[in-house]
């Protein structure tokens, strides 16, 4: 999978930065590059300074688990190579990636990525998460999901396939108490041609404000996501850690160990 992308967060200023086609700033504003969250990866590796090329508090779903041997930087671009283990680590076959933003800074602002997915069955995705903290006596994450494809999808289950060519986005709002856990989401998805490992396509995410995120595909707005206020009026009000990552799917049958 390959990544490059350009981040923008909304402020007073110049347009410092110019790569794609951002969505026109509200009025009396401009998008200003967000440093800490920008990279053409042009170096020969990843920018400590801005990335962990591991996942801080998640190993990964099994039988994948995140792995720094699968990030890479080559001609320009960030690369993640999935692959079998060489020897299993318990319940862990494969090796996938994970580069995170080392601060949780996204907050409000225009998220792009341009994006060229892996051809296997595991995904590629771009999102934004926070740790959980208590709110009101409950435990509460936030989940932003940009893009989430798998370029070599394949059914069953009969939908599945469909993964090839589709931009699938969400928002989750997690919510534990008294032992308890609600997910409550709201998924929408568009269709991408060509299929999404076959080119590189432009995944983006205007994150407004607390209860309103507009997405766009190629520089195209294709709809709008409103977090669940089923626990809260401003359910997206704190500020996520930036994601991109390689992983297993339960729905979709991970490659076999080697024997």
């Amino acid at each position: 999978m390959n990544y490059h992308f350009l981040l923008l967060a909304l402020g007073l200023g110049i347009l410092g930065y110019t790569h794609a086609a951002p969505p026109p700033a509200p009025e009396g504003y401009m998008w200003v590059k967000n440093a800490k969250l920008t990279d053409e990866f042009n170096g020969t590796s990843l920018d400590s300074t801005k990335w962990l090329d591991r996942h801080p508090w998640w190993k990964g779903r099994a039988p994948a688990k995140f792995v720094p041997a699968a990030v890479s930087l080559n001609n320009g671009k960030l690369q993640i190579r999935n692959h079998m283990l060489s020897e299993p680590d318990g319940e862990y076959t494969i090796g996938c990636g994970a580069v995170v933003s080392k601060e949780p800074v996204a907050f409000y602002g225009y998220y792009e990525v341009s994006m060229k997915a892996s051809k296997s069955v595991l995904s590629s995705t771009f999102w934004f998460s926070n740790r959980s903290k208590k709110v009101n006596g409950a435990s509460v994450s936030h989940e932003l999901d940009v893009v989430e494809t798998v370029g070599g999808a394949k059914a069953p289950p009969a939908w599945a396939a469909s993964w090839r060519r589709t931009m699938n986005s969400n928002t989750h709002y997690s919510h534990r108490s008294n032992g308890k856990k609600d997910s409550p989401t709201t998924p929408k998805s568009v269709e991408v041609d060509p299929p999404v490992a076959d080119a590189y396509h432009t995944y983006a995410a205007w994150w407004v404000d607390a209860n309103t995120v507009r997405f766009y595909l190629n520089d195209k707005y294709v709809y709008t996501l409103n977090p669940s206020t089923k626990y809260s009026d401003k359910p997206f009000d704190r500020p996520m850690q930036m994601n991109l990552v390689t992983e297993t799917y339960d729905w979709q049958p991970p490659p076999p160990p080697v024997i």
